[in-house]
């Protein structure tokens, strides 16, 4: 059987990969200023250079991590109106995607603790998922439309995160007694 030799830009692709998910994982457990370029070189059996290469300095690749995670809640934001056509109907299965990316730590610590502080606040404004954010906002609430809509937004969007750290760093056994609290808030607030 022939063994299949794999291109440089092959070689490159999977130590570029390799590199993001040992950054995922390790900045997500340990927080940014707990995580050396080394500790991510040894995590994915490789040397600091192709980070280097690849991301530059430790915040660029930070700033790629925090935008993979974003990815993610805005890919799942994504699938709530794939799933349901009519989104409008329960406005509480946002919050419930939200909250539910929200009780995974390696999220929360790389995007709602060290994201503010590492990448800036004002970064927050322009990123896919205060665009998504918007988008879900404006249509949920129409009325809104004629009222400062980045105002709103970013009112809604900061208290929903509070609100999802609330609950997120609660002891397991309060957890899911928030969650339900906080959910009954946001009811209230949508009706």
């Amino acid at each position: 059987m022939k063994k299949t030799v794999k291109t440089q830009g092959e070689r490159r692709a999977e130590t570029q990969a390799a590199v993001l998910q040992s950054a995922c994982k390790l900045f997500g457990i340990h927080g940014y200023n707990k995580t050396s370029l080394e500790d991510i070189a040894a995590d994915c059996s490789t040397t600091i250079r192709p980070i280097y290469h690849y991301f530059k300095n430790k915040k660029n690749l930070f700033k790629v991590v925090t935008e993979t995670y974003e990815n993610q809640l805005v890919d799942a934001l994504s699938a709530v109106d794939a799933k349901h056509e009519e989104a409008s109907s329960d406005p509480l299965m946002y919050w419930q995607t939200f909250s539910q990316m929200a009780s995974d730590a390696s999220f929360r610590q790389v995007v709602l603790i060290d994201s503010p502080h590492i990448l800036g606040r004002e970064r927050w404004t322009n990123t896919a998922v205060v665009v998504k954010a918007t988008e879900i906002i404006q249509r949920q609430f129409p009325s809104l439309q004629a009222l400062n809509q980045t105002l709103i937004t970013r009112m809604l969007i900061g208290a929903l995160s509070e609100a999802a750290m609330v609950f997120a760093e609660a002891e397991d056994t309060e957890g899911e007694a928030l969650l339900t609290q906080i959910s009954s808030l946001v009811s209230l607030f949508i009706k």
